[in-house]
């Protein structure tokens, strides 16, 4: 099944990016650890090259091994995540991938990029058990997504900082937005107690400072949190001028323009109906705002320029697209691992069937 030429992901991964594949009689769990330790140079190197690094056929089981491993090659793993995606933890330095129902997409994003200081320099995945169907990790090229963006679209955000808005209720409760949406009704909100792992206002204050962050409170002790960012960026180590992987999702419009991608890439009934679905609760949740005076400042996620001007409907269609470009689509096989350098290179979700466990961590 192919998109339409304009729209179809370029290539697939492997002819790209580097896959370290176990000997045959050498696929056991220390053997993996044997070939870390002794290439620990090689695999930076590849990083910093590719940008990616698949690793294959050894007996990685457990989250507890997935971190292991980790621990060998990022000493400085991360054992605090301080976003809003909905994750749990099951190990000191792991967490489950986002546990957006299997038949919504994720759109593409660098981890994080919303929150510049916060931002880790490399993001692991691991998978224990594949999807029956579908649930690719498309890897997206950073470099190349700003290169096919429309130069008018370039130079506008080259200008323009973007500030990114994050609602966070007190206590966890469901809300009408379309990024919470989870059939048959919606999600929980999540609580930026949950969040932030405290109760107590002046701690959440001080690490949003410190993060560059500027809070808002409600009088029912809801909060909004501020994020600056620049689109448009320097690589910390090869010093490239890249796109900053900003998450679509934030604007009203993002999951239904990543939804009518998917749909033109699966070509499934299940697809184009989640399509409908999400094209019907934005314009819905839009008509609402419209009719209710400041009600858009409960959007769980929104996003302006700096200045205070919209980014439009067009403006974020052909960042999706320019994502879509630039993607190689990731085919899980159990026991994968794959490390990403998360400044240059970005990920999401397609829609899948059947069970599914990825697991991530943060360096």
């Amino acid at each position: 099944m192919k998109l339409n030429e304009d729209d179809k992901p370029h290539k697939e991964l492997n002819q790209s990016f580097p896959l370290i594949t176990a000997k045959p009689n050498c696929t056991d769990f220390n053997s993996l650890l044997d070939y870390l330790k002794n290439h620990q140079h090689e695999l930076k190197s590849i990083l910093t090259n590719h940008g990616a690094v698949v690793i294959r056929g050894y007996e990685v089981k457990t989250p507890e091994q997935f971190q292991q491993v980790g621990l060998n090659i990022f000493p400085n793993l991360q054992n605090q995540y301080p976003g809003g995606a909905p994750r749990h933890k099951v190990a000191e330095y792991v967490w489950t991938a986002s546990g957006v129902p299997s038949y919504l997409p994720i759109a593409g994003h660098t981890e994080l990029s919303y929150s510049p200081s916060d931002k880790p320099a490399y993001i692991l995945f691991f998978s224990p058990q594949v999807a029956t169907s579908g649930g690719e990790t498309p890897v997206i090229d950073m470099k190349s997504v700003l290169l096919d963006l429309p130069e008018q679209l370039q130079e506008k955000f080259a200008h323009n900082c973007l500030v990114t808005k994050l609602f966070w209720v007190s206590t966890q409760k469901k809300l009408f937005d379309v990024r919470l949406w989870k059939w048959p009704w919606f999600r929980d909100a999540k609580s930026w107690k949950a969040v932030f792992n405290t109760q107590d206002k002046d701690l959440v204050e001080a690490k949003c400072r410190d993060a560059g962050r500027q809070t808002e409170w409600f009088t029912n002790d809801n909060l909004i949190v501020s994020c600056p960012m620049q689109a448009i960026s320097s690589h910390p180590i090869t010093s490239e001028t890249i796109w900053t992987g900003w998450f679509p999702s934030f604007h009203i419009w993002g999951v239904c323009i990543e939804a009518w991608f998917v749909a033109k890439y699966q070509r499934k009934f299940r697809s184009w109906l989640v399509f409908f679905i999400l094209f019907l609760i934005t314009f819905g949740q839009i008509c609402l705002e419209k009719l209710i005076p400041n009600n858009r400042k409960y959007r769980v996620l929104d996003v302006a320029f700096e200045d205070g001007s919209d980014l439009s409907f067009w403006d974020v269609y052909y960042i999706v697209k320019s994502y879509w470009q630039n993607t190689e689509l990731f085919s899980w096989q159990e026991g994968d691992l794959i490390i990403l350098d998360n400044y240059r290179i970005g990920h999401g979700r397609l829609p899948f069937t059947g069970e599914r466990k990825v697991y991530t961590a943060f360096a």
